[in-house]
């Protein structure tokens, strides 16, 4: 049976925050990290497709560009949309360390990853399930009704499902 969900693409430094139960789609995670946060009870959820740790790295502004700002901008909007805070959780994917950027080194995936760690723990926010790290690319698809998230890895032959 074919679903007629909304797909909606997430780009690098986008997000998208929802209720409207969309699957929400981010290809191409290497250094990059997908940040998919949901409130188990209201079903709002939100993905971002982050590039850089902090947003302090004088590299450009936006809210789905840097770890840090990403979830903070999320969190915001979903409370605004009708999440809970106190049962908002999330999922992280991605952070391999396959390529170096001139203005931070090497281990950009590795650092957004910490840096995804440290602000949701800051901010009380459980992470239960992630996919990170490794040497190679990764897609997710995130069901935004059913919390549902699911994780394929470039040159793995099974999707993962946190």
């Amino acid at each position: 049976m074919e679903s007629t969900r909304e797909e909606r693409l997430v780009g690098v430094s986008g997000y998208h925050v929802t209720s409207e139960g969309e699957t929400l789609i981010a290809y191409g995670l290497g250094a990059c990290i997908a940040i998919a946060l949901w409130d188990t009870d209201s079903k709002v959820g939100a993905l971002a497709h982050t590039l850089l740790p902090r947003q302090d790295t004088g590299l450009g502004a936006s809210s789905g560009k840097y770890v840090d700002a990403a979830i903070q901008t999320m969190l915001r909007e979903m409370v605004e949309a009708g999440a809970g805070y106190s049962t908002i959780e999330a999922r992280l994917v991605g952070g391999a360390d396959i390529f170096e950027l001139k203005a931070l080194g090497k281990g950009v995936g590795t650092k957004n990853v910490a840096v995804a760690r440290e602000e949701l723990d800051r901010l009380d926010v459980p992470i239960v399930a992630e996919a990170t790290g490794g040497e190679h690319g990764r897609t997710v698809e995130f069901d935004t009704a059913t919390g549902r998230l699911e994780v394929t890895t470039a040159h793995a032959d099974d999707v993962e499902v946190l």
